[in-house]
């Protein structure tokens, strides 16, 4: 009897010892769980960081010809001819996309031309910013029709686009 309580505390003393113990090197279920807001608020900041990046990178290719993306893009000669399904693969690449434009929405801010289907289940979209909304004057006349859109691919909420800076990278199709 008594070798089987001294075996007892031997193993009990070490559990008891090691319950209040703070391990830094192990993580537990409850430190990865985030409330509703917190996922809330990680998602505003990747989309924050998505629209930031976007315009730093149109900016940056401004920047690259003395603030003239037009002579850019005409410079640039893109890499394939795409659908707007696999515009996704070519992220940060130079490529032409042919697709039907199944909507158009536009803003004071921004038009979208959005391929294949309706906002939000369209897979590409071709951005517009209002800066260049006089370059485009007329772009309700390619709703519903097919269209070739070139230029960079770029990634925003997790969709491929291509932001427009001239008339020459939007044609209709026959």
């Amino acid at each position: 009897m008594k070798t089987l309580n001294i075996i007892l505390v031997s193993l009990i003393i070490p559990v008891i010892f090691s319950c209040g113990k703070d391990d830094k090197n192990t993580e537990y279920a409850d430190d990865k769980t985030e409330t509703k807001q917190e996922k809330t608020d990680n998602v505003k900041k990747e989309q924050n960081v998505d629209s930031t990046s976007t315009m730093k990178d149109s900016a940056s290719s401004e920047k690259k010809t003395g603030n003239n993306y037009k002579q850019d893009f005409e410079n640039e000669k893109p890499v394939a001819v795409i659908t707007p399904l696999e515009a996704g693969d070519y992220n940060g690449k130079t490529v032409t996309v042919n697709g039907f434009v199944a909507d158009i929405y536009q803003s004071e801010k921004v038009a979208y031309l959005n391929f294949i289907e309706k906002y939000p289940n369209n897979p590409f979209t071709a951005v517009i910013f209002a800066r260049q909304f006089s370059d485009f004057p007329e772009i309700d006349k390619y709703r519903n029709k097919k269209v070739e859109v070139t230029g960079r691919v770029s990634m925003y909420k997790g969709k491929p686009q291509i932001i427009l800076n001239s008339p020459k990278q939007l044609k209709m199709k026959q």
